[in-house]
């Protein structure tokens, strides 16, 4: 059990925490897109099988529900499992629950389970910031802040963003790098590739309407970690 400990900390412990920090914003203008309502973005939700050199390792699901006439529920989940020789040596489980509003945060908390340790970040509304909160800290933000959720493509034309695994906040750059045919949903579609930079580094796939397709990035240890497209909102509407 020593080897296994050893291993999961040289391999998952530090590069999974780049995993949260991936909803990014962006300081360069993107192609216009043609729908943020979420509802009909991702009418049946959205489904990620998440791999590590080619590995499937979890998955990544996002929930939409509607609250009233005006508020719209999101849930995000990750759940990943690393295994060495069958065992598991490394498991990570994080949720967030969030409520929006005509397009603006409202109110969002996120637990997370790191292989045994945990952290809660919460973000409220409060006139015309939000707070985060943690059990160490607290800060607030403009209101039109985003948390770490790549779903909503309007991260693409902001410069920071809330982490919701550190409950920091996090600066990048993002550069447009044009269209290019990916497999996602179980198909051929054109979706544009975005770098980020900065406190980040990942690429990130969205399509003309908005969706989001695809992620790629390094983890510390130099392995591959992609996000596969099972349901991202590609179907009929």
């Amino acid at each position: 059990m020593v080897v296994f400990r050893w291993l999961s900390n040289l391999i998952c412990k530090n590069f999974w925490i780049l995993f949260f920090v991936l909803v990014l914003p962006s300081v360069v203008k993107s192609t216009p897109l043609k729908n943020t309502d979420p509802l009909e973005l991702y009418p049946n939700n959205i489904v990620f099988n998440v791999f590590r050199n080619d590995e499937i390792v979890g998955k990544h699901r996002v929930f939409f529900s509607k609250i009233g006439n005006d508020k719209v529920r999101v849930v995000a989940q990750l759940n990943l499992q690393v295994n060495f020789l069958s065992f598991p040596i490394y498991k990570f489980d994080y949720k967030s629950d969030a409520v929006w509003s005509y397009g603006k945060l409202r109110s969002l908390r996120s637990n997370q389970n790191d292989d045994g340790e945990s952290l809660t970040v919460k973000v409220l509304r409060k006139n015309d910031w939000l707070v985060v909160k943690t059990r160490d800290a607290a800060f607030r933000t403009d209101i039109d802040t985003l948390p770490t959720n790549h779903w909503n493509a309007e991260v693409l034309v902001r410069d920071k963003v809330i982490n919701t695994l550190t409950g920091e906040l996090s600066s990048v750059r993002i550069t447009n790098l044009g269209k290019e045919k990916i497999e996602a949903q179980a198909k051929s579609v054109f979706a544009t590739k975005y770098k980020y930079s900065g406190d980040i580094a990942a690429l990130v796939w969205y399509s003309d309407g908005g969706n989001w397709v695809k992620m790629q990035f390094e983890g510390k240890d130099g392995s591959s970690i992609n996000y596969e497209c099972i349901e991202c909102g590609l179907g009929k509407k």
